[in-house]
C-alpha cells in the first residue's frame, strides 16, 4: 500500500535518467518546455464557444496552438458529444509532436460535459451513501468511460466542504458540510479513478466551500482563522494527499489567515509553502483556470501568468490568451524573473504524469461504442447508487410502507423529467392524480393518505449565468437559489401542512430545500430527479424489496 501511495503522488524515484520522461525533456527547445506548462480549453460546440469566449474558430484554431506553441493539455469545457470528442482527441494527438495530457470536468460522470454520456448521483446525493465501495466503484467506473473517450485526467472530487448554504459556485458539487464525510467519500472517489487508470485533480484548493462569490464573476474572500482552516477546509485535502491523490487545482480565492495580499492560487505561502512543503505534496499542481475575473478583474494576463507560475503550479490551466501567457513566461525567463532550473522541474513533473499515464506508449484511442460507455453493469451500479443513498429521513406517524387500502391523493408539485415515481406507485396504488394543482381548488379533507411529490427546478444554472453579460448576470444572481423552490410553490407547500400527519412528502431536490417541510411528520428524501432516483422512492414509499448491495 505504502508503495502504491508513493507510486501515485510521483514523488518516489519510479522515473530514472532513462525513462521516457527524463529523455524528452534532454531533448526538448526552451519553448517547447513552457508549452508544456499549459493545459488550455478546448470545445466540441462552437455554439458554445462562441458564447464563452466570442470565438467561433478556435476549434480550428487549436492546429496552429498545438502544433506551434507545443501545448502540453488541453481541457475540454462546454457541451460536447462522445464521438465528436474522440474524433477531435486523437486529431489532436496526431498533430502534437509530445502527448497531450487531456482533462474533463467529469464529476458526476460523463453527462456532466458529455449528452450522450452517463449520468451518475452529484457529490451531495453521495454523501449520504454510507456504503463507500459503491463510491470507489463509481470512480472505477467514470475512469473506465472516461478512458474509453480518450480522457486522462478527471478535474474531481470536489473536496470543498460546503457550509454556506447558497453557495453558488459549489452546492450539490460538495460531498457536505462535514469535514470528515468529504474526505471519507473524496478518497474513494479518487481510489476509484486512479485504481482506472485516471489521474484524479482534486479541488478548489484551499478550499471554496464557505463562499459567496463565484470566482468565475469575482474575487471571494474567506475570513476563517488558522484553526478553523486547518479543522474544516484544509481537511479534506490533508486526507487526500495521504491517499496518494496525483494532483490537486488550486482556486482564486483570498484567505487572509494565509496571506491577506494574494488570491491563493497566486500565493507563494499558499501554493508552495503551505501545500508543497508544509503539507508535503508531491504530485501535480494545477492552478485553477487563470481566465476567470477573480484574476482578470484585478491583474494583467502577464501579472496572472508570471504569479502564477512563481506561486509554484507545476501546469497553468487555462489563460485567457495563449499565445501572449507563452510569451509572458519567456520574457520573464530572458529577464531572470524566473529559471530555467524551475521550468525544467515543472516540465518533468508533466511528462512523468504523462508517462505514469502511459501515454508515452499510446496516445490515440479506438472510436468506443455507446454499448461499451452505456454498459449493464455501469447501469447497474447507478441503479444501486440510488437506491442506496434515498432516504426515509423521519417517520413520525409510521406511514411507510403506505397501506393499501383507503383513497390515495397524490399531489405533485414542480415538472418531472421523468415519470417513473408515480408509474411505479400507480401500479401498487390506487391513487387520485393532482398535478400542479391550483391552491384555490386543491380539497384533500376526504383522503385517507396523501403523498405529496415535489420537483424543485434546476437552480438557474450558474454556467448559463456566466454566458450573460455582467448586467444581465447581476439581474439572474437575484434570482439564485441553491434549493430551486420557487416562492409560489412554496406557499402551497405552507397550506398543505394542514394534511401533514396523514402525507408522504417524496423530495427530489437537494438538501438545500428540507427546511420548507420541517413540520410534516413522514418526509423521505430522493435527492435528484433521476429515474433511478425515482424508482428508490417508489420503492422506499411501498417498502418494495429493493436492490442488494
Amino acid at each position: 500500500m505504502i508503495k502504491l501511495i508513493c507510486f501515485m503522488m510521483l514523488g518516489c524515484s519510479l522515473f530514472g535518467e532513462n525513462s521516457w520522461a527524463e529523455k524528452t525533456l534532454k531533448e526538448m527547445t526552451k519553448d517547447e518546455k513552457i508549452g508544456q506548462l499549459f493545459m488550455i480549453a478546448a470545445y466540441v460546440d462552437r455554439d458554445y464557444a462562441s458564447r464563452e469566449i466570442g470565438n467561433p474558430n478556435i476549434i480550428q484554431e487549436m492546429d496552429h496552438l498545438i502544433t506551434h506553441y507545443h501545448v502540453g493539455g488541453l481541457a475540454y469545457v462546454g457541451p460536447s458529444e462522445c464521438l465528436k470528442q474522440v474524433e477531435l482527441t486523437n486529431h489532436y494527438q496526431k498533430i502534437s509532436q509530445y502527448p497531450l495530457l487531456i482533462a474533463q470536468d467529469l464529476e458526476w460522470g460523463l453527462s456532466m460535459r458529455i449528452k450522450d454520456g452517463m449520468r451518475f448521483p452529484k457529490n451531495i446525493t453521495l454523501g449520504a451513501i454510507q456504503q463507500n465501495r459503491l463510491i470507489y466503484d463509481m470512480g472505477k467506473e467514470v475512469g473506465r468511460q472516461a478512458k474509453l473517450i480518450g480522457v486522462h485526467m478527471n478535474l474531481s472530487p470536489v473536496l470543498d466542504v460546503n457550509i454556506e448554504p447558497e453557495n453558488i459556485a459549489i452546492n450539490v458539487r460538495s460531498f457536505g458540510s462535514s469535514p470528515q464525510l468529504v474526505a471519507e467519500k473524496g478518497i474513494a472517489m479518487i481510489r476509484g479513478l486512479q485504481d482506472a487508470g485516471i489521474a484524479s485533480s482534486a479541488k478548489h484548493f484551499p478550499g471554496l466551500g464557505d463562499i459567496s462569490v463565484d470566482p468565475h464573476l469575482g474575487l471571494p474572500v474567506s475570513q476563517h482563522s488558522q484553526k478553523r482552516l486547518n479543522d474544516v477546509e484544509l481537511y479534506p485535502f490533508v486526507q487526500a494527499i495521504h491517499a496518494g491523490v496525483m494532483s490537486i487545482q488550486t482556486e482564486h480565492l483570498v484567505v487572509p489567515a494565509l496571506d491577506s495580499e494574494t488570491p491563493a492560487s497566486l500565493s507563494p505561502k499558499i501554493v508552495s509553502g503551505l501545500l508543497k512543503q508544509k503539507l508535503g505534496f508531491k504530485g501535480l499542481v494545477l492552478s485553477g483556470a487563470l481566465r476567470m475575473k477573480a484574476l482578470t478583474n484585478h491583474f494583467s494576463e502577464e501579472e496572472i501568468i508570471l504569479k502564477a507560475f512563481q506561486a509554484g503550479s507545476d501546469m497553468l490551466l487555462m489563460p485567457q490568451d495563449f499565445p501572449r501567457a507563452c510569451s509572458a513566461l519567456k520574457k520573464a525567463l530572458a529577464e531572470g524573473k524566473i529559471t530555467e532550473k524551475d521550468i525544467n522541474e515543472r516540465v518533468l513533473k508533466i511528462l512523468q504524469m504523462k508517462e505514469k499515464l502511459q501515454l508515452d506508449r499510446s496516445k490515440m484511442i479506438p472510436m468506443p461504442t455507446l454499448e461499451q460507455l452505456h454498459s449493464p453493469a455501469a447501469k447497474a451500479l447507478r441503479t444501486s447508487l440510488y437506491q442506496s443513498a434515498v432516504e426515509l429521513v423521519r417517520d413520525e406517524g409510521h406511514l411507510v410502507p403506505l397501506a393499501h387500502q383507503g383513497t390515495i391523493a397524490y399531489v405533485q408539485l414542480g415538472d418531472a423529467p421523468s415519470s417513473n415515481y408515480l408509474e411505479m406507485l400507480s401500479k401498487r396504488l390506487k391513487l387520485e392524480m393532482f398535478i400542479n394543482p391550483s391552491p384555490e381548488t386543491l380539497q384533500l379533507d376526504s383522503y385517507d393518505w396523501i403523498i405529496l411529490a415535489v420537483y424543485p427546478a434546476d437552480p438557474r444554472r450558474i454556467e448559463q449565468i456566466r454566458l450573460l453579460s455582467e448586467k444581465n448576470q447581476q439581474e439572474e444572481l437575484k434570482h439564485f437559489r441553491v434549493h430551486g423552490l420557487p416562492a409560489s410553490l412554496i406557499n402551497l407547500v405552507d397550506q398543505l401542512q394542514r394534511y401533514h400527519k396523514k402525507t408522504i412528502v417524496a423530495f427530489f431536490g437537494n438538501p438545500f430545500g428540507l427546511h420548507f417541510f420541517d413540520k410534516y411528520s413522514t418526509l423521505l428524501m430522493a435527492y435528484e430527479t433521476d429515474p433511478d432516483a425515482q424508482q428508490a422512492a417508489a420503492d422506499l414509499t411501498t417498502q418494495t424489496k429493493r436492490v442488494p448491495f
